[in-house]
């Protein structure tokens, strides 16, 4: 499943706090994962929530559309401080829902 959340809920992702479309409230707990951890969120079924300021995109994805969005982005995926070169790199942190569900939000930086 892929869904937009810019609309709704832009404001709310720096506040450190976002809503699947379900309704599942997940707040920040980390913002600097390792590719290894970050695998591990998403081959245990987390969500996947990517974050571009720049394209103002902020699109969630669940089931296998999360697994392939992954996929696509981690090659791109760095847990230090992107060095800008005009491509799209991703840092990635662990948010966590009030029932200790687990999901992955990429911010992206070009």
């Amino acid at each position: 499943m892929r869904a937009s959340l810019a609309e709704q809920q832009w404001d709310a992702v720096g506040d450190g706090q976002v809503s699947s479309p379900a309704g599942v409230r997940f707040q920040r707990r980390s913002s600097r994962l390792k590719r290894a951890a970050a695998d591990a969120l998403i081959a245990g079924g987390a969500p996947l929530v990517l974050y571009w300021y720049g394209g103002r995109q902020l699109d969630y994805f669940d089931g296998p559309d999360a697994v392939q969005q992954w996929q696509g982005a981690r090659r791109a995926f760095t847990n230090q401080e992107p060095q800008p070169r005009g491509d799209v790199v991703w840092t990635g942190g662990r948010w966590v829902s009030d029932d200790e569900q687990e999901m992955l939000l990429l911010t992206g930086q070009c």
